[in-house]
């Protein structure tokens, strides 16, 4: 799409600038920081368009929350069946899909979101299953920064504390991961077809979150299932075996060795962060994440 054309989207180009003086390019809808992805530009405004199922489920998050392995545990729960899907979770991301592979999926689709909810079709949060995943915002901010830095379309080459110092202000794709996850969050927190969850309930306990989920999604499953799927979902077994790339996305999205698959470990955060980023993340969550079951 030429800039132009993106232009008449009401799509505009920005750059942050870190310490380091590398640019940070993002595109703006209606003020709103996305991607730098000209799918991104493309599918946004049409979103409004998109047709929702009664059967329709959807996972919400911020980038970086993990939303890869739960796709992956939740499409085997609502298929009944530990079988590696040929799915992966950008086959139904809103953020940027084309329109025709949404209205090719089979049903029940299990639609994924890192948009803020105002851009969401509306239907889709009312009277809809709504899977809510969060997870430990310093481990957040170092898997996005790792998202970011693995894909060549992004054009970012920033190093770590420039890039963190423009995360905890807000300025990079998708925006402030506070004020992100606090609005959902009070826009959800009495809807009962709401199911929260976190990266790291799931990593801590595997067969009770998959319960947890199995249960909300009125599939509930096997203990044989479950342990078929929790090993099926291994993160060497996804990292080796779940491929990324599909047919719309350009064949060069990501840099030689690039990947979305990192550690998959709770705490790789802490060779990241210095203690003087750690206590800046800290007084950050203790200011603006007050509720208890966000993290």
């Amino acid at each position: 799409m030429a800039s132009e054309e993106i232009k008449e989207t009401g799509i505009n180009f920005k750059q942050f600038f870190g310490k380091d003086g590398k640019p940070l390019p993002v595109y703006q809808y209606k003020g709103y920081n996305i991607l730098y992805l000209e799918m991104a530009a493309t599918a946004l405004p049409k979103l409004n368009t998109v047709k929702i199922r009664s059967d329709d489920i959807l996972m919400y998050s911020y980038p970086g929350a993990g939303s890869h392995w739960l796709f992956e545990l939740t499409s085997m729960i609502l298929r009944g069946s530990s079988e590696r899907i040929p799915l992966v979770k950008e086959d139904l991301l809103l953020d940027w899909v084309p329109i025709e592979n949404l209205e090719s999926a089979k049903s029940p689709r299990l639609l994924s979101a890192h948009l803020p909810a105002k851009f969401l079709p509306p239907e889709l949060l009312k009277d809809h299953k709504i899977i809510f995943l969060n997870r430990n915002p310093k481990a957040m901010a170092v898997t996005f920064y790792r998202h970011l830095m693995g894909a060549k379309v992004f054009e970012y080459n920033g190093d770590f504390p420039s890039y963190f110092d423009l995360w905890m202000k807000g300025e990079v794709p998708y925006g402030d991961y506070f004020n992100h996850t606090v609005e959902f969050y009070e826009l959800m927190k009495n809807n009962p077809n709401v199911l929260i969850i976190t990266y790291e309930e799931i990593t801590n306990d595997q067969f009770k979150a998959l319960s947890r989920v199995a249960n909300f999604l009125g599939k509930p499953i096997s203990d044989q299932l479950a342990k078929s799927i929790v090993d099926m979902c291994s993160f060497d077994k996804m990292k080796s075996k779940k491929p990324l790339v599909r047919s719309y996305i350009p064949k060069d999205f990501f840099k030689e060795g690039g990947t979305l698959y990192h550690s998959g470990k709770v705490e790789t955060w802490k060779k990241w962060l210095t203690v003087e980023q750690s206590d800046r993340m800290d007084a950050r969550i203790q200011s603006a994440l007050l509720i208890e079951e966000l993290i």
